[in-house]
């Protein structure tokens, strides 16, 4: 390819009188093109070009004419313009016919010449018999016949007037200077655009070899097509062992079928690469729904390793998707089916949430709940526990900052939980315990639904769902002072209360086999689930769970452990209680002896003692037990008569 500060390179191939006329237009096309004319046709003109190439002589493109231009048109590596007859030139070689016979006949390759019909009244008491031909013994046909039928003058291309002249008639070339000059042009213009898109491959040739990662891209019948050093390297290959073959015959690891075949993309597969481990992914490349190969890209392990170390030290995640669903709340007692209730319900709205309930109940996961089944679900869900940063870095996490708001800013400033939230749900985690300077900030954030960042003078507006959670009884606080009632009243729109473990011991069983499954999966000991249930859970049962739910998931996460190591036998008292201590101290009950057929009756003895202790400290209140207990009354009434 010729270089692309020079003029495009245009070759003209003709045989017949056409040549003429190039040679002629060659000076006036001299700011278009480098043309050259060459007295060659067909076969000829393809091997003269081809010997050229090999002498570093080479052409942006070919023009040429009638069946000659269509030949090389097929055939040719480079672009092909084919002259066609302007309307101009068409009617001047009339003009000039006229004056040599009123009959004339119009000899053309495949088509006849568009307008001439029109302009008959032109020219006056002239006939005119346009004949369209495909091969030279068509044109020499058409000729005859022109000639049989009175026609003296032909005009047509340049293999019809030489067969016209053989034949006794006079002639006119149909092509003119309009004609080749529009030829030029055309040619010179893909020629350009041709430039244009080789430098943009070689541009895209030289990002791809430029890329860390593995690059190869292969065709719809598997066959690489092309592949960069990095890859080259991966797989210890040269390109030459590579390209053209198909892929899964010389890298069997990253074959393509079963993409080419599904038209499925395959993502981030780990594969061995002769003694590398490499992350693969093999993605389609389709054209108007039809498959027409794929590209593969291939980085190793180590690499990624490292970008992920480098993402963790220098962004800290402003945003996550939550990870737990209403439905994921473990429990059949009644008041854990209120709180499921309550929330579910609460999703359909924007109002704020105030969850309240013990540490370790659970707070954060019914947030997640109620973002993952409101209409925010797919909007970002921001999670900060207000309890975790003093007062100073507290109020730039949640309203942000402006460039120099305070030494050690970061430059450009930064923005708050708030605006990351934008559209989505803010949690504020462990709320009773924002400063009581800061709350009024917070409280007009509520109000207003604007954040004004530390250092500036200009609000931003946000649209976001806020959900609240505290451990603290929030009137007694008021009530001394440490915290804001209109706060308050602004948090409390929408309550939910999460009962402690120890007031719904009915779902203790169901919420250990849950996360006692989940710890025996993550050790690889799933098959012990049964034996170690059995073992644990009457101690489980008798235990008050001062930390709930979170205290529960470290016992049985030691637990865990024990039955990893072994999975051959059950766990003994002994190395129970060197684990979860605090369930063998004195004070809490062990577990009756009984054999395991009575299980049942030992579990419902331990739940009357339960309710009738729960309705001595309600001073026989059997409505206010209930409540505490999360049961109905009826279910009350069936615990103490021992029939449920």
């Amino acid at each position: 390819m010729p270089d692309q500060t020079l003029r495009p390179v245009i070759w003209a191939f003709s045989t017949s009188r056409l040549r003429h006329v190039f040679s002629s237009m060659t000076p006036s096309l001299a700011d278009v093109a480098d043309v050259r004319v060459f007295d060659r046709g067909f076969e000829d003109a393809l091997r003269t070009a081809r010997e050229m190439a090999a002498d570093g002589h080479s052409a942006d493109a070919f023009v040429a004419a009638g069946a000659n231009g269509t030949y090389l048109r097929d055939h040719a590596e480079v672009p092909v313009v084919v002259v066609t007859a302007s309307t101009v030139d068409a009617l001047q070689a009339l003009v000039q016919a006229r004056k040599l016979s009123p009959r004339i006949g119009v000899v053309n390759f495949q088509r006849v010449v568009a307008g001439l019909d029109q302009a008959r009244h032109l020219l006056g008491e002239t006939r005119i018999e346009q004949r369209p031909y495909l091969t030279p013994e068509d044109a020499r046909a058409q000729v005859a016949d022109l000639a049989a039928q009175g026609v003296e003058v032909i005009v047509g291309t340049g293999p019809a007037c030489e067969m016209a002249e053989q034949a006794g008639l006079r002639s006119v070339l149909l092509y003119g200077q309009d004609s080749v000059a529009t030829a030029v042009r055309q040619a010179a213009e893909i020629a350009r655009i041709a430039r244009g898109e080789a430098a943009r491959r070689e541009e895209v040739r030289r990002t791809v070899e430029a890329l860390e990662p593995g690059v190869l891209a292969v065709d719809a019948d598997g066959k690489v097509r092309t592949a960069n050093p990095a890859l080259l390297r991966m797989a210890g290959l040269e390109a030459h062992d590579l390209l053209g073959r198909p892929l899964g015959d010389v890298i069997p690891a990253l074959s393509v079928d079963r993409v080419l075949q599904t038209g499925a993309a395959d993502l981030d597969a780990v594969e061995r690469l002769g003694t590398r481990t490499v992350v693969v992914s093999r993605v389609p490349l389709t054209d108007h729904g039809v498959i027409r190969g794929a590209v593969v890209t291939c980085q190793e392990s180590g690499a990624i390793q490292r970008m992920e170390r480098r993402l963790r030290s220098q962004h800290r995640p402003r945003r996550f998707e939550p990870r737990y669903a209403l439905g994921a709340i473990v429990g059949d007692s009644l008041a854990i089916d209120r709180v499921r209730s309550l929330a579910e319900r609460y999703a359909r709205t924007d109002a704020t949430v105030l969850i309240t309930g013990e540490s370790g109940t659970g707070k954060e996961m019914v947030a997640q709940g109620i973002h993952g089944a409101s209409q925010r679900r797919d909007q970002p869900f921001v999670a900060i526990n207000c309890a975790a940063f003093p007062e100073t870095l507290l109020e730039s996490e949640l309203f942000g900052y402006e460039e120099g708001a305070f030494t050690g800013s970061r430059r450009g400033g930064r923005p708050g939980l708030f605006e990351a939230a934008h559209l989505g749900t803010i949690f504020l985690d462990e709320v009773g315990d924002v400063p009581v300077t800061l709350q009024t900030r917070l409280l007009r954030v509520l109000q207003e639904r604007q954040v004004l960042r530390l250092g500036s003078n200009d609000p931003t507006p946000i649209d976001v769902r806020v959900l609240a959670a505290t451990h603290r009884d929030l009137p007694q606080a008021i009530a001394a002072g440490e915290f804001r009632e209109d706060l308050y009243y602004r948090l409390h729109i929408l309550p939910l209360h999460i009962p402690a473990l120890r007031e719904r011991p009915g779902d203790v069983a169901a919420i250990a086999s849950e996360l006692l499954r989940r710890a025996l999966v993550r050790h690889g000991a799933p098959g012990m689930h049964a034996l170690a249930l059995a073992t644990l859970l009457p101690r489980l049962e008798a235990y008050g769970w001062p930390g709930n739910v979170r205290e529960m998931e470290n016992v049985i996460e030691r637990v865990a452990l024990l039955y990893a190591d072994d999975t051959s036998r059950a766990v003994g008292d002994d190395e129970l209680a060197a684990v979860m201590p605090e369930l063998f101290q004195s004070g809490a009950p062990a577990p009756p002896s009984l054999p395991s057929r009575d299980l049942r009756a030992a579990r419902a003895a331990r739940e009357r003692e339960h309710v009738q202790r729960v309705l001595a400290e309600c001073r026989g209140n059997q409505s206010e037990a209930a409540r505490r207990l999360g049961i109905g009354r009826s279910t009350l009434y069936r615990k103490l008569a021992g029939k449920a």
